[in-house]
């Protein structure tokens, strides 16, 4: 009778002991974050009169929540998952358009090899460039200029390779925005709303290179000829407490009109003050070869942490317009042509 007991016991252990090893081979994690402060805009109505004060979402970085798993299949293999939803949070709405997974949504297999995910997911150029901008992609950064820079692709298959100090990145799109009707992944004409892009960047002790090329077709059948093109490469040099990183990036053509040419120049760093707070600042130029109309911002970030993982920020900006210009301070918004634009913004950001 004992004996049928401990041996009972012993397989009750054993399969416990099975499913502990089952659990431990696989984890999920929930995480995100929440950035909201207040924010001052001059000159933010549509003929460039008129100035708003805000609370305004996301301007260190995007407020987010998502889950993120993985589990070990054997032999260095893995399987992995993002599902990673924006959140406007001065609104509680949804970003990204009101997508519930805006942010990245996407599954893989992973190995010493590297990894390849198919899904929705963030472009070669955001994969990259997060360093080699002055300020991070905060709200007032090369986004204003340029907003490529945080894009994102559906329908995407992406491979990512850590070799060292070498990171390689190539990503492929059927339709890089679904919510166009007719926009993505349409029978027969396969290449409207085509992305491709492919990168690398390299580390050489305190030096830090990168080279990106992203290309973008029309998102209809008429303007599936239409080309647009980012050649984008980038210095970065960290000494002690300072930092100090410039770039470049040539654009060519576009969507709905191919035959636009310009050049983005940007040059800044950042300054380390206490293990607390940092200090970031840049310089941002866009040049269009064929017309007057180019424009000049200048950045400035600060951000105190108070632990871990609250951190308080102060960013201003101007936004200097020259002709029929109208880049707004903040990523991916505009102004009148022509007039300048000063933002302001002061807030929290807490991760969990």
């Amino acid at each position: 009778m004992n004996y049928r007991r401990m041996s009972l016991l012993g397989a009750m252990a054993c399969g416990l002991s099975t499913a502990a090893m089952g659990q431990a081979q696989s984890s999920v994690t929930l995480y995100g974050l929440v950035d909201t402060g207040i924010e001052f805009v001059s000159h933010a109505g549509a003929n460039g009169s008129g100035a708003v004060y805000r609370v305004s979402p996301g301007n260190i970085t995007g407020s987010r929540w998502g889950l993120r798993g993985k589990e070990d299949l054997g032999g260095g293999l893995s399987s992995i998952f993002a599902l990673e939803s924006g959140v406007n949070s001065d609104t509680g709405t949804s970003g990204q358009g009101g997508r519930l997974f805006g942010r990245q949504a996407f599954v893989g297999l992973a190995g010493s090899w590297g990894q390849i995910t198919l899904g929705r997911q963030i472009n070669t150029l955001y994969d990259l460039f997060v360093p080699f901008d002055p300020v991070r992609y905060a709200s007032y950064s090369v986004l204003s200029q340029d907003a490529q820079f945080a894009g994102r692709a559906d329908n995407s298959v992406k491979y990512t390779g850590n070799f060292g100090n070498l990171t390689v990145t190539g990503l492929y799109s059927a339709g890089y925005d679904s919510t166009i009707v007719n926009g993505a992944e349409v029978p027969g004409v396969p290449r409207v709303g085509q992305e491709l892009s492919g990168g690398a960047t390299y580390t050489a002790g305190n030096l830090g290179m990168v080279l990106v090329y992203d290309q973008r077709r029309g998102t209809s059948t008429a303007t599936a000829g239409n080309i647009e093109r980012r050649y984008a490469t980038g210095l970065l040099y960290s000494t002690g407490p300072f930092t100090v990183v410039a770039g470049y990036r040539f654009l060519q053509g576009g969507i709905t009109a191919p035959q636009i040419r310009t050049n983005l120049y940007w040059l800044g760093g950042s300054y380390q003050a206490t293990p607390a707070w940092v200090v970031r600042a840049g310089v941002y130029r866009t040049d269009r070869r064929d017309s007057p109309n180019d424009a000049m911002s200048y950045a400035l970030s600060t951000l105190y942490s108070l632990s871990k993982r609250t951190d308080l920020y102060f960013n201003a900006s101007y936004m200097d317009n020259k002709g029929a210009s109208n880049f707004g301070v903040v990523n991916a918004t505009t102004t009148a042509p022509g007039v300048g634009q000063t933002g302001v913004v002061a807030g929290i950001k807490h991760i969990f």
